[in-house]
């Protein structure tokens, strides 16, 4: 299934600095958040996965230094949607251990293997 990326809702749409390539940016991103849309109301939620993934699983982005970088960023993309349901934090938790399973078992077969 094709990711739609739904960015006319967004407050500052017809505004002449918005930024249709940041936005699709996001829209990406919320994929891996398990986010389905920007709202006042969940902007605290996706700072704290975005924020719980740069702590555990060291992802790194140079926009977002900060949880306030990554709120500031957020916020300016309220109304985004994406073709995405959005997950538990408890389901999004549960995600993040099995990838971070995942990586010591490879690396402990690779470190096995050599």
């Amino acid at each position: 299934m094709a990711l739609y990326v739904n960015s006319l809702n967004c407050k500052n749409f017809n505004e002449k600095d918005f930024n249709i390539k940041e936005a699709d940016q996001i829209g990406f991103l919320m994929v891996g958040l398990g986010m389905g849309e920007v709202r006042k109301d969940n902007l605290e939620e996706m700072v704290f996965r975005f924020t719980f993934l740069q702590k555990v699983a060291y992802y790194r982005a140079d926009e977002f230094k900060t949880a306030n970088d990554a709120r500031q960023i957020f916020s300016k993309y309220i109304g985004l949607k994406i073709n995405n349901n959005q997950i538990t934090r408890h389901k999004f938790m549960v995600n993040c251990a099995r990838a971070l399973e995942r990586d010591v078992l490879y690396a402990m077969r690779e470190e096995a293997n050599a």
